[in-house]
């Protein structure tokens, strides 16, 4: 070597490539260790975007141990220490670097005989690049341990799976509830209560997006739509019966066709055609007066609104009597009346927009919620062990006293002689009664003799009568998990083509939610 500089500039390179080595295979650990870590927390907990977060590690580690190697760099006399030790120089580098400043007699000897000594050797091997037993041991390790943890199936992912499809059935239910929310802020015939109508719409949006799950979200449907009836005025029914039994009876009059047909169009071109009418009294023939007033007092008894009665009524007397001026005044009473229906009837039309919209959410959150429930079912009744239980059509038989009111089963038939109502409590072994009245009829029954109760058809199997039973014979039963999901579906379809509220509906899929969450603890 022609210099001290030269030797410290090759053995720096050497201890660099040394030490790259090291941290290149520390980071290796750190990162394989971090993917690990994280893929078995996913494993035990849902954890989304598990690939992210176990990504985000392995730059995070490779930074700490390129830093480290650039801290972590040795002196130059450090160097020439650990090069005279692993290359047998007997300490002629060192002592040569320390004493380089130096001008005494031996000086130079020393600083020649070192750079022979050290161009004579190759000083790369007292840094050499090698990588230990234990870590790549660990190294491997941790690798199979990974890619098994990656390849594997994962039990959280069906957990993560539904969570990702309740989220978007509760994006599309409240977007469904948004829409109903922009088609009346664009309504061409605003109401006074749409801001009303607007902000329940908004707050049962949110409400459904920030629920939990589908289940949790359906419960703010329903006060949503509750809130939304108060809106509406019980009244205007009435009203507007006694608006077409006007029209009806006006249709009969030769003054009063075109009124009648202005009624039936919309009750804002029939207040308008009212007050014209009201406007020709003075003109009109005394015959088409009296026919007009018949008309009127015709109407009048027809009449469920009670305002509205009493203005026909009115209208009708001061026709007979000749007062035009006090008839059209009750005319023009009618008119207001029918301007206050098409008020009322725009606000009932704002407010069933609102409700379809919740309506809308309420079906896409409720078939999320049967998916999610039935796969639950399906979980547990994979699990369970047949064993012989009720079917729930055979839930609980009311027991009647012969000749009195007895207490209806869960289907809501009663036993027992006479008309009877009840509510069915919790059945024989695999069936739960629900509330429920009917009729029936027949003898009352023995509380140690066994009756049979026809279940729900089954879709998709032929219905044949039940076997006789003899003296002593036990009720066939059917494993509860073979027939809960049958009969859930049945009960949901029927709800489905039935004029049912939505409510209503909601406690239909709540009570065989429940039986199938039951059905995870084991056969009943």
């Amino acid at each position: 070597m022609s210099s001290l500089e030269a030797i410290i500039r090759e053995l720096g390179r050497a201890a660099a490539r040394a030490r790259g080595a090291r941290y290149a295979v520390h980071a290796l650990v750190a990162a394989l260790a971090w993917v690990a870590l994280v893929l078995v927390i996913a494993r035990l907990t849902p954890f989304e975007g598990r690939a992210l977060v176990a990504g985000i590690g392995i730059p995070i580690v490779l930074v700490v141990a390129l830093l480290a190697w650039l801290i972590r760099r040795p002196t130059a006399a450090v160097l020439m220490r650990l090069a005279d030790f692993r290359l047998g120089l007997k300490e002629r580098l060192s002592t040569a670097w320390e004493r380089r400043s130096e001008s005494g007699p031996m000086d130079a000897i020393q600083l020649r005989d070192a750079l022979r000594q050290a161009s004579g050797t190759r000083l790369a091997t007292a840094f050499p690049v090698r990588v230990n037993r234990g870590e790549a041991s660990v190294v491997a390790v941790l690798a199979i341990f990974s890619l098994a943890l990656a390849l594997l199936p994962n039990p959280m992912d069906q957990v993560l799976a539904q969570r990702q499809a309740d989220r978007l059935s509760q994006a599309r239910a409240a977007k469904a509830v948004q829409a109903a929310q922009k088609k009346i802020a664009d309504s061409p015939k605003p109401t006074p209560v749409d801001p009303q109508v607007q902000k329940l719409l908004q707050d049962a949006a949110a409400k459904i997006r920030e629920a939990d799950s589908p289940r949790k979200a359906l419960e703010s449907i329903t006060p949503a739509e509750q809130q939304l009836q108060k809106l509406t005025d019980p009244g205007t029914p009435a009203l507007s019966s006694s608006a077409q039994n006007l029209a009806n009876a006006l249709s009969a009059t030769a003054v009063g066709k075109s009124a009648a047909q202005a009624i039936s169009s919309s009750p804002a071109q029939g207040a308008q055609s009212v007050r014209d009418l009201a406007s020709q009294l003075q003109s009109l023939s005394p015959k088409d007066r009296d026919e007009l007033a018949k008309a009127l007092a015709k109407a009048a008894q027809q009449a469920q609104n009670s305002q509205m009665r009493d203005s026909l009524n009115k209208a009708s007397s001061s026709l007979k009597s000749g007062d035009t001026s006090a008839a059209a005044q009750s005319l023009n009473d009618v008119a207001s009346q029918l301007d206050s229906l098409q008020q009322q009837e725009n606000t009932d039309q704002a407010v069933a927009s609102a409700i379809n919209g919740l309506e809308a959410a309420r079906q896409e959150l409720a078939a999320q919620a049967d998916r999610d429930a039935t796969g639950q079912g399906a979980q547990a009744n994979a699990g369970a062990s047949a064993s012989p239980g009720a079917s729930p059509g055979a839930g609980a038989s009311g027991n009647g006293n012969g000749n009195g009111t007895g207490t209806g089963n869960g289907t809501g038939t009663g036993t027992g002689t006479g008309t009877g109502t009840g509510t069915g409590g919790n059945g024989g072994t695999g069936g739960n009664g629900g509330t429920g009245s009917g009729t029936g009829s027949g003898s009352g029954v023995q509380s140690t003799e066994r009756v049979y109760v026809p279940g729900q058809p089954v879709p998709g199997q032929s219905q044949n009568d039940p076997t006789p039973l003899g003296p002593g014979q036990d009720v066939p039963t059917s494993p509860y998990g073979q027939v809960i999901q049958a009969y859930q579906q049945a009960a949901l379809d029927a709800t489905d083509q039935s004029l049912i509220p939505g409510s209503e509906r909601d406690l239909v899929r709540q009570y065989f939610s429940q039986l199938g969450e039951q059905s995870a603890a084991g056969p009943k």
